[in-house]
């Protein structure tokens, strides 16, 4: 009788919440990818772009992606409709890299100045 409580209680019991990490900002769309002005990589994480209305995206890759440097030469490989987002991929000197998630930002960094 005892055991039909102890089952019962854990069916009804609240499940308790995974813990992941939030993202930092909600996820977000490069809309028209082919209309975008400009493209700087964050060498081996990720790549800032600034869509055709001047808005900066960050789109950070899956793991590590060895040939994404300052210098690649960058293809992007928007979803179906032409919206770039973190079920998309970009080239970086032909190694293909899947998008983790892509959310605003305010821009690359600043170059520090000597």
């Amino acid at each position: 009788m005892m055991g039909r409580y102890l089952i019962l209680g854990a069916l009804l019991a609240p499940a308790p919440a995974l813990a992941l990490d939030p993202p930092a900002s909600p996820e977000a769309k490069v809309r028209e990818m082919a209309d975008y002005l400009e493209a700087v990589a964050d060498p081996r994480r990720g790549v800032y772009i600034r869509g055709y209305t001047g808005q900066w995206y960050y789109a950070r890759v899956q793991g590590n992606c060895p040939r994404l440097t300052r210098s690649a030469s960058l293809r992007f490989n928007p979803s179906p409709g032409g919206d770039f987002d973190r079920n998309s991929s970009l080239r970086a000197d032909g190694w293909r890299c899947m998008i983790a998630s892509v959310v605003e930002s305010a821009g690359p960094p600043r170059p520090h100045r000597r």
